[in-house]
C-alpha cells in the first residue's frame, strides 16, 4: 500500500470575484482579511481570462490597507501569453487561470480591518485613459498561504 503526500502550503484565505466577461476600470476588487497569522505568508493573485483578453500582459495595482491607512502598494506586471500568443495558465478550452505571485514570505502586520484592493491598470500605448472595461477577464481571486516553518 502506497501513501501519497501533497506538498502545498495551508490556505489561510481564498476568495474570488467573478465578472461577466469584462472588468470595469471603476471596480476595485476588495478582499477583507478577518484574521491574521504570525506565520510568514505568500500572497497570490488569480486571474481567469478567456480568448477575448486583448493583451499578452496584465498590469495590476495591488494595495494592502488597514482601514483607510495604506500599508503596501505595488504596481505589478504579469505575462498572460507566451511569444507565440498562446495563453499561459491552466485550464481547458477557452478559459485559463493564472496563479500570480504578489508577495513571498511576507509577514502580515498585526492590524485590524486588513483588506486587499486590486485594480487593473491597462491602457493602449500613447493613451492616458485606462481600458474600460477590460475585456476577457472573467474572474479575479486572491489567496494568502501560510508558510510552515521548517521543523
Amino acid at each position: 500500500m502506497g501513501l501519497i503526500f501533497a506538498c502545498s502550503e495551508p490556505l489561510f484565505f481564498m476568495e474570488y470575484r467573478n465578472f461577466e466577461g469584462q472588468w470595469p476600470a471603476s471596480e476595485k476588487v476588495v478582499y477583507s482579511l478577518k484574521d491574521s497569522t504570525d506565520l510568514p505568508v505568500n500572497m497570490m493573485i488569480y486571474i481567469r481570462n478567456n480568448q477575448h483578453y486583448p493583451f499578452s500582459n496584465l498590469f495590476l495595482i495591488a494595495q494592502l490597507k488597514s482601514g483607510d491607512s495604506l500599508i503596501l502598494c505595488d504596481t505589478l506586471e504579469y505575462a498572460m501569453a507566451n511569444a507565440q500568443g498562446q495563453w499561459l495558465g491552466k485550464g481547458f478550452l477557452e478559459l485559463k487561470e493564472s496563479k500570480l505571485w504578489w508577495k513571498e514570505k511576507y509577514k502580515l502586520p498585526r492590524a485590524k480591518n486588513l483588506n486587499i484592493q486590486l485594480e487593473h491598470a491597462l491602457r493602449f500605448n500613447g493613451s492616458e485613459q485606462g481600458m474600460d472595461p477590460l475585456e476577457g477577464v472573467v474572474g479575479v481571486g486572491f489567496s494568502v498561504e501560510e508558510i510552515l516553518e521548517d521543523e
